[in-house]
Formats: structure tokens, sequence, C-alpha cells
């Protein structure tokens, strides 16, 4: 879901710029989307497959870490999603069909065992910032429109900031023990869980500020969703720094669940306006 309105929200930004759509460019939108999902679900589910053992330390209740969907099962599914999304958006043109691969081949380095970017933040970050930008560009590619509104470069750059400064962190919170017991080097792990907290509000209220700051500068019809982000950004600082290394797992889920919140009413805030 949040990588379709990250879609989605590229192509709004991108037709507020040049609004021509003729049937074929919409039709090429909506291949562009469904590669993008299977992009998506192959990263997502790969990623679960080779998390396993950290998910059952942790004590996930995700299928496949309980157990209900076996894992070679998943693998198949991941496989078969990847193809799916290569011929998809293959028929959305050639720009969609590179970015595509782009994203497939970074979800797998994100996960595979002789990469496993996930097990440093610093190539996490790197790999979540990547591809927030490349879905904001996919939208307006799959329409033909180049990416280049100021509008566009200043939300994708935002957003990707919030992706990787913020949720990329704030997601090692729940699983410190397994992370640390399959010798992730996270930061959660090498500088402790309070510092790490620090460098999460610290982030998201720097990203919300900077995007506010910037949408005040060079695009104004920005301003409601970067206010979205600003006031997301305080709340998920607050329950940060607010909690505590002894909580329960949910809770310590709590400031990754206030930076989905904050993308979603961010994206939905865009859209809406969009619309309007």
């Amino acid at each position: 879901m949040a990588f379709q309105l990250r879609y989605f929200a590229g192509i709004a930004l991108a037709l507020s710029a040049d609004p021509a759509l003729g049937a074929r460019s919409a039709l090429q939108a909506v291949f562009g989307s469904l590669a993008w999902f299977g992009a998506i679900f192959y990263t997502y589910l790969y990623n679960g497959c080779m998390d396993y053992h950290e998910d059952r330390v942790n004590g996930s209740a995700r299928p496949l870490a309980s157990g209900r969907l076996p894992r070679r099962t998943a693998l198949l599914v991941a496989r078969g999603a990847a193809v799916a999304s290569l011929v998809s958006a293959a028929c959305a043109g050639l720009g969609p069909a590179l970015l595509c691969a782009a994203m497939l081949l970074l979800g797998h380095a994100y996960s595979a065992p002789r990469t496993a970017w996930k097990n440093r933040t610093p190539a996490a970050m790197g790999v979540v910032f990547l591809s927030g930008l490349l879905t904001y560009a996919a939208g307006p590619l799959a329409l033909g429109v180049s990416p280049r509104s100021p509008a566009l470069f200043l939300t994708a750059l935002a957003m990707s900031l919030w992706m990787a400064l913020v949720g990329a962190v704030a997601k090692d919170f729940s699983d410190i023990e397994g992370d640390a017991a399959a010798g992730r080097r996270t930061w959660a792990v090498t500088l402790g869980e309070r510092r790490t907290r620090v460098l999460v509000a610290v982030g998201a209220c720097t990203v919300g500020g900077t995007f506010t700051a910037g949408a005040s500068r060079w695009a104004p019809e920005q301003l409601p969703t970067a206010a979205v982000v600003l006031a997301g950004g305080i709340a998920l600082a607050v329950v940060t720094l607010t909690g505590h290394a002894g909580d329960a797992r949910h809770l310590r889920r709590r400031p990754y669940r206030y930076f989905m919140v904050t993308q979603h009413c961010a994206h939905l805030a865009l859209l809406g306006q969009a619309v309007v």
C-alpha cells in the first residue's frame, strides 16, 4: 500500500506539471502499478524467507516465522511475482522496465545471504532511500512524463529521506534480540537502543522541518503534505524518546507505526489535493 501510494503520488505530481494524459498513457500507468506491486511483493516476501530465524527469535507471528507458510512455497511465489513484475513493466515501456529491474535487484541484494545489506543500518538506509526515489520516478516514466517538476523532486527527496532516516532505523527497535543473534550490525545493536532512539527522533523532526521549509520556498502547493510530515515527525519523536528498552515488543514497535501512519496520511493528503 505504501509503495502504491508513492507510485501514484509521483503520477499526480507529474500531471500537475503536464496534465496531458491519453488512453495509452493511462494503460501504461496501470501496467506500471502492477509491475511495482510485483516488485515490492517479491522484495518483502523474499526478505521474510531470509529473516526466518531472526523472526522466530523475536517471537514474530508472521506466517513464515510461525510455520503456517512453508519457505519453499513462499520462495516460489516470490520468484513468480518477480517474473510477473518484469513482464508488466515491459508493457509499461522501457523506462519502467529498467526501474523495475533495478528495484528487484535492490530488493534481492537487501536480503540475499551473499550481500545482506539489511545487516548494517547505513546499507539498509541506502537501499530504502533509492527504492523511494525509484518509486516516485516510476509513475511519471510510465506516462512518458519527465519526473523533473520542483514539487515532485522535493516530495520524492523528502519522503525518501523519511523512509531512510526514520523508517529504516525505527523498524529495528522491536527486533534487537533476533538481529543480535543473527550477527547483524544495526545501529540498535551497535549503538544501543537509547542512542538510536535519539537519532530517529532527530531524523524525523529534521525531515519534517526541512520539507516544510523547502515547500515554502520552492513548492507552496506542497505545504499541506509537508505539514503532515512535520506533525507526524514531532509526534514520532515524542513516542520514540519516551520508549524504553524493557517495553513489550508491540510498544517498541510504536515508532515504526507512527512512521507508517505519517507517510500514509501525507500521501493521502497529496492525492486528495490533486483530485480536488
